[in-house]
């Protein structure tokens, strides 16, 4: 295979990652398959040292400084778009990926056309599982409980066909990504995974996850740091901007109308004993009520965090 044609296109957006970014590109460098590799680092306008530590680290890697902070999901498709492997590796900057995983990965692509998206096992960086899988977000997974009580590591032989899964390591044909037009960039930061997930089910292929495989994943390290203790919230925003374009604006209304009392309660009892949950199911409450518009109103925010505006 040539270099103008690479078997892999390794895509990692980055915002702020020079402190993990460097581990991340040595994971995918690929030693002696490296000439069927491409790496594109996009970045999302950091301040930081990230782009001469790829200059250093990994030199033939693309460097595609953005100047701001589009949100994952359109700075994963300029990736894409750039893109010229027949597989694309959607790629954390704060995971650290194995020879392994990759080749597992892409085997199945070769294998089974009747998948589309690829992900494999999380470890934390003490080598605990980290489960990443989930049931599409619905009104009956927001009654059962929390988001980290309805995720799960999925054991014994792969591939396991799930609805989707957290995507700090996705891979797919360039193809068939493309024909989806990659992520939806309405989604700034969450749930775009679970989105691109679910039109990959509705083009007819399924998605899997190869529990015998793993990587390294620090944790989302980049949403922590732009968003703090808004983060909670934004994920359940995001998570309503998908719940109402699959199921429309009554099924949203009556989602919405249960989350807001159930969080509202949970954020009651916690103050009551003191808990500083009260306010992260405050804030839980207040995204219910604003609806999927509160998925914007994260993006503004981070951006004016960025920018040292208002928040």
């Amino acid at each position: 295979m040539s270099r103008a044609e690479p078997l892999l296109s390794v895509v990692i957006v980055n915002w702020n990652g020079a402190g993990y970014l460097g581990e991340c590109l040595e994971s995918v460098h690929g030693g002696d398959a490296s000439g069927e590799r491409e790496w594109i680092v996009v970045d999302n306008g950091s301040r930081d040292a990230s782009g001469a530590l790829v200059a250093a680290r990994l030199p033939e890697a693309e460097w595609l400084p953005l100047g701001e902070n589009l949100g994952f999901a359109a700075a994963a498709n300029r990736g894409l778009a750039r893109a010229r492997g027949r597989f694309v590796l959607f790629l954390n900057p704060d995971a650290r990926a194995s020879e392994a995983a990759l080749a597992a990965a892409m085997r199945v692509l070769d294998d089974r056309p009747e998948v589309g998206l690829v992900s494999v096992a999380v470890r934390d960086t003490a080598g605990r599982p980290v489960p990443t899988v989930e049931p599409f977000f619905s009104l009956g997974a927001l009654l059962r409980g929390r988001a980290a009580a309805r995720a799960s590591a999925p054991g014994g032989p792969g591939p396991v066909e799930i609805d989707w899964c957290h995507g700090a390591f996705l891979l797919g044909r360039r193809a068939d990504l493309c024909a989806l037009e990659g992520f939806d960039e309405r989604y700034f930061l969450y749930s775009e995974d679970m989105d691109l997930c679910f039109r990959v089910h509705e083009s007819g292929r399924t998605v899997v996850y190869l529990p015998e495989v793993s990587i390294v994943h620090e944790g989302n390290m980049a949403g922590a740091l732009l968003l703090g203790e808004r983060r909670a919230a934004a994920i359940f925003a995001s998570a309503l901007l998908f719940y109402s374009g699959r199921h429309g604006k009554p099924a949203e209304l009556v989602l919405r109308a249960a989350a807001a009392l159930t969080f509202g309660v949970r954020a009651l009892g916690y103050r009551l004993v003191g808990s500083p949950l009260a306010q992260r199911y405050a804030a839980l409450a207040r995204a219910a009520l604003r609806g999927p518009a509160g998925a914007a109103r994260s993006a503004q925010l981070a951006r004016a965090s960025l920018s040292g505006g208002p928040t």
